[in-house]
């Protein structure tokens, strides 16, 4: 029913001039409901419900800059192409002359030259195209902190010349190596500084089981090269070096598959799954954790020393290189080589109680959680149990003092 006398604007309110808005608000402000709802009610319902809606659509917004425009699964993969030794060959030149370098005896700790090796690594890898730049990866030397870093620099300055440039730097010689990859902003706000920090670590483990790999594959090219001058000892020498060839390619294709592809599947499908900035940043550091833990460098006690037998396995393998050196390049004496044969009794007396000890811890933690990737480093190491019954009783020990009482009253033959 239309009145006589009202403007316009009062029968058509959204018309121009409209006084709806001011009568609106009027009527807020005169009306007194019937009962006072609470001020945290009325910030949940009129204010924090609409700024989490934008701040939903805002992260929207990011993350899809994040993995369209700004490539962040791209820069991750280069990390994994670095960090996890995942390329070919892209670091393949730099590690074999830093190896050469280590077995020769020669200094390394120029950063200079360190860094035109890698370069001429990255410019000569068929991945070289991954990196933006070649000079986006760098490397550093960290010098040891701590009260006994000088008397370690000494000791290894005046070492015995006749001491094996393998066994003085050790399996642990490359741990002062850092790698640092320049992360285009903004995605080091998600490989940040510690990120980073957390992938050396990891890198720096996956360098003592390449760097003991290099060795074997190496002394087993001498071994072939004696192979006519083949005798019992010889024979136990092909033993231990199938048995610490076993390990660290087991251990070796264990973190391949673990590590460099089923936990890249992981993080792809996490982070197909994020919804945010947030989630994204916990899925990548999820990431880090698996890869941390199946590498055994997370900090923790029972990993550590899961770790500790590790590290062990891989040092003797360097000290069964530096025999098989010391052999190939004149060890023809009868001292040196009775004194080689006593190293390897050693070696094969300790990989067997380091094999011993990391069956039954990790059947311990298979028993007590819930860990696949223990369950598939068990079965690589165990192969066709050869180390260990179904039923869980250890051959090992047995087997090593069957194999030294029988090499007790076996004569030596030069």
């Amino acid at each position: 029913m239309q009145q006589e006398g009202l403007p316009v604007s009062r029968i058509l309110p959204f018309q121009k001039n409209s006084t709806l808005p001011s009568r609106v608000l009027q009527w807020i402000q005169n009306v007194e409901p019937e009962t006072t709802p609470l001020p945290l009610a009325v910030m949940q319902e009129c204010l924090v419900f609409y700024i989490k809606k934008q701040v939903d659509l805002i992260g929207k917004q990011i993350l899809s800059k994040l993995i369209l425009d700004w490539r962040l699964m791209d820069e991750l993969a280069v990390l994994r192409a670095i960090y996890l030794l995942g390329s070919g060959d892209l670091l393949q030149h730099f590690l074999a002359v830093i190896f050469n370098k280590l077995d020769r005896g020669e200094t390394w700790d120029d950063e200079f030259d360190l860094n035109t090796i890698l370069q001429e690594s990255i410019s000569n890898s068929a991945d070289g195209n991954l990196l933006s730049a070649p000079d986006s990866l760098v490397v550093s030397i960290t010098r040891t902190q701590g009260p006994h870093a000088d008397e370690q620099h000494n000791n290894a300055s005046v070492a015995s010349p006749k001491k094996s440039n393998v066994q003085r730097y050790g399996i642990d010689g490359l741990a002062s190596l850092k790698f640092t990859y320049k992360v285009s902003w903004p995605l080091e706000l998600i490989a940040n500084t510690e990120a980073i920090k957390k992938y050396n670590q990891i890198m720096g483990f996956l360098l003592k089981v390449k760097r003991a790999k290099f060795a074997l594959d190496k002394a087993r090219r001498w071994m072939w090269k004696g192979k006519r001058t083949a005798s019992y000892r010889r024979k136990n020498h092909w033993l231990v070096e199938q048995k610490l060839l076993h390990f660290v390619d087991a251990f070796h294709q264990y973190v391949m598959d673990r590590v460099y592809h089923s936990a890249w599947r992981e993080l792809c499908e996490g982070m197909a799954a994020a919804r945010s900035l947030d989630e994204v940043m916990e899925v990548h550091e999820a990431y880090l954790l698996s890869i941390q833990r199946q590498c055994f460098v997370v900090p923790d006690k029972l990993w550590a020393l899961i770790a500790s037998r590790i590290n062990s396995i891989l040092g003797l393998a360097l000290d069964f290189y530096s025999i098989q050196q010391t052999l190939s390049s004149g060890g023809a004496v009868s001292t040196i080589k009775a004194r080689c044969e006593v190293e390897v009794e050693r070696i094969e007396k300790q990989f067997d109680g380091c094999i011993a000890f990391l069956l039954r811890i990790l059947s311990f933690k298979l028993n007590v959680g819930h860990f696949p990737h223990l369950a598939d480093l068990v079965t690589r190491i165990n192969y066709n149990y050869y180390y260990m019954s179904d039923s869980g009783n250890l051959k090992t020990t047995s087997a090593a003092a069957e194999t030294v009482a029988s090499r007790s009253v076996k004569p030596f033959s030069g």
